[in-house]
């Protein structure tokens, strides 16, 4: 397979991009890879008024462009739309073979009645960083390799415990180059579409998920799906790693063809490059929203061009309501400077990578927002991220925003699993708004300014999506709250149910009353509960000159305060509260004075702070 690059010039003299004549298939094309002899397009056929007629006079002028063969991008299936026979209006997307020179064929393409867009058939590529490392039977596995991204940074096992979750039923969809299923603790929750399969191989359109092989063996970076599957769900058997979600069920889809590039890593190593084509990609996108994927985790990006096919595809999965999250890409590039796509895109999740070192700071490979958030949403840890390998008894590790996206992923599947009829927004909003953890731009990427973002915390992201209980307090009673404090306070004298002036409305969450060992008086606790079941708020009653929790005022109540007065014990702060019954916050003799006068029956205590 031949491959092209539309070219652009950057003259620093004039800071001006100088790019070669393209047509207006291309969106920010800096330096984006192509597919020489195939273009996409997109073709609503007419559906009344000659539309046999204009169907088959479109089929000339594509054998006239030199259009040779053509298959619709969703189904692989022979096209048909062109026979004189139909007559049914649809929009199809398809790749066309063609003989001719590829932009040329895309803006003669685009002038055609029918055609929405042609486009290259772009070149995308995974964004994992490193070429994966092999470990084998390492001692001391989850401390030494996972502990500080999966408890330190991102606090995921404890947000297993204390929501009682690992994303079960939850599908996470990973469109990835290839899947070595056999591989070490693998992960076990395999989605199956009824056959036996797993998911689909888009790129070929076969059920074969298998890495790309070379000479009968997978070639190394290969590993790259197998360890983005790995980091969300690999098996929990206590020997060895653990996945992020790893009760959530993986549906596994392959975008790599057999072919593959020779390149070398940033260390100089050989390595060889699968080929993953954008037709490849929507349809592997199609096919999870399809196939009612909650979650589409995609470690793999284009730079600097974001072609109408996955535009389409990425738009239909986001309003079927699926989660889209996808990895920013490792150029160490700012937003100002070129973006990566999807990741770039608004109904997209985009994930850049924190560094292991500094955990507050992004790696040095790592693309960054400098637009305040427009582009990238969200930070997890990318560097020496364990997976599944393509050995037995292996596991690989992984530096890249390739390996963040797949961590988020997976916090997105814990909080699907916590709360199921979430939209997709709500999920977004959750991974945008919920963390207060940061990490900065890296100081040897950006050297004039700082920019800050979020790390993702599963916890305070869970945290964010519980439904807040609504408090209601009766507003025909003195009945008052001192939210600072935690204090409840204006309730009668001898008052029994603390519901008749305070109320959880339904479907909120609700109450449960505690009174204290003598009753309903000052001490008693209103704890307020989310509809999980978790405690929200926790209110303490004041019943002023009820010092002593029994709800009523009398001697013992004197004798307390004349304690307080002269510092006698320790008292609780509620307690001192109730006994200042003047209000003017302290304790003394005149407090005294009234509760006396109360405990001989010569009045009420006024309940109004």
């Amino acid at each position: 397979m031949k491959f092209k690059k539309i070219i652009c010039i950057l003259t620093a003299a004039v800071i001006a991009l100088v790019c070669l004549p393209v047509a207006s298939f291309a969106e920010d094309t800096v330096g984006a890879d192509y597919v020489d002899g195939e273009v996409i397009f997109e073709y609503t056929a007419p559906s009344s008024g000659g539309a046999r007629r204009a169907n088959s006079n479109f089929k000339s002028r594509l054998s006239a462009l030199g259009v040779t063969q053509t298959r619709e991008v969703n189904t692989y299936e022979d096209s048909t739309l062109f026979t004189t026979s139909s007559v049914t209006s649809r929009t199809v997307t398809y790749v066309a073979k063609i003989s001719g020179d590829v932009e040329k064929t895309c803006r003669e393409l685009e002038k055609i009645d029918g055609v929405n867009y042609a486009e290259p058939n772009y070149l995308f590529e995974t964004c994992g960083y490193t070429t994966p490392k092999e470990l084998t039977t390492p001692s001391s596995k989850y401390v030494n390799y996972e502990r500080w991204y999966l408890d330190t940074v991102m606090n995921i096992p404890d947000a297993w415990e204390k929501y009682q979750t690992c994303g079960e039923g939850v599908t996470v969809a990973v469109i990835d180059n290839g899947f070595y299923v056999d591989a070490t603790d693998f992960p076990t929750n395999l989605w199956d579409d009824g056959s036996g399969n797993h998911g689909w191989n888009t790129a070929n359109d076969s059920a074969d998920i298998s890495p790309v092989y070379m000479n009968g063996t997978a070639l190394y970076n290969s590993a790259h799906g197998s360890n983005v599957a790995g980091i969300i769900g690999m098996a929990s058997n206590g020997s060895n790693f653990v996945g992020a979600a790893f009760g959530a069920e993986l549906m596994l889809i392959r975008v790599a063809n057999g072919d593959a590039t020779k390149d070398k890593d940033k260390d100089g190593n050989d390595i060889y490059l699968t080929t993953i084509t954008s037709d490849a990609v929507a349809a592997g996108i199609n096919y999870a929203k399809q196939h009612n994927a909650d979650i589409i985790s995609m470690s793999l990006g284009i730079s600097s061009a974001y072609p109408n096919v996955i535009r389409n595809a990425v738009n239909s999965a986001y309003n079927a309501g699926t989660v889209i999250i996808a990895s920013a890409g490792n150029y160490a590039w700012g937003s100002k400077t070129g973006l990566s796509y999807p990741a770039a895109a608004s109904n997209v999740i985009g994930v850049m990578a924190s560094d292991q070192t500094n955990t507050s700071m992004l790696t040095d490979f790592s693309n960054y927002d400098e637009d305040d958030g427009k582009y990238y949403d969200i930070a997890a840890p990318g560097v020496k991220i364990v997976g599944c390998g393509i050995k037995k008894g292996s596991f690989s590790v992984m530096s890249g925003t390739s390996q963040a996206a797949p961590l988020v992923a997976s916090c997105a599947a814990l909080y699907l699993s916590v709360y199921p009829d979430s939209s997709v927004d709500d999920v977004y909003n959750a991974i945008k708004n919920s963390s207060t953890k940061t990490a900065v731009s890296n100081s040897t990427v950006v050297t004039d300014k700082t920019y800050k973002y979020k790390i993702l915390d599963s916890v305070e992201m869970l945290d964010y999506g519980e439904v807040k209980p609504e408090i209601v307090f009766d507003l025909s009673t003195t009945v008052m709250s001192d939210s600072k404090r935690g204090y409840i306070y204006g309730l009668d004298e001898g008052y029994a149910d603390i519901a008749s002036y305070v109320t959880v409305t339904e479907g909120t969450g609700s109450a449960e009353f505690v009174p204290t060992v003598l009753g309903n008086g000052t001490g008693s606790v209103l704890n307020i509960y989310t509809i999980r079941g978790a405690l929200y708020k926790s209110y303490t009653i004041i019943l002023f000159g009820d010092v002593n929790g029994d709800c009523k005022i009398n001697g013992e109540d004197s004798v307390i305060v004349s304690c307080i007065e002269n510092g006698m014990g320790e008292y609780a702060d509620c307690v001192k509260f109730a006994a200042d019954t003047d209000f003017d916050d302290a304790v003394g003799q005149s407090d005294i004075d009234q509760i006396n006068s109360y405990a001989i029956g010569l009045g009420s205590v006024s309940q109004i702070r």
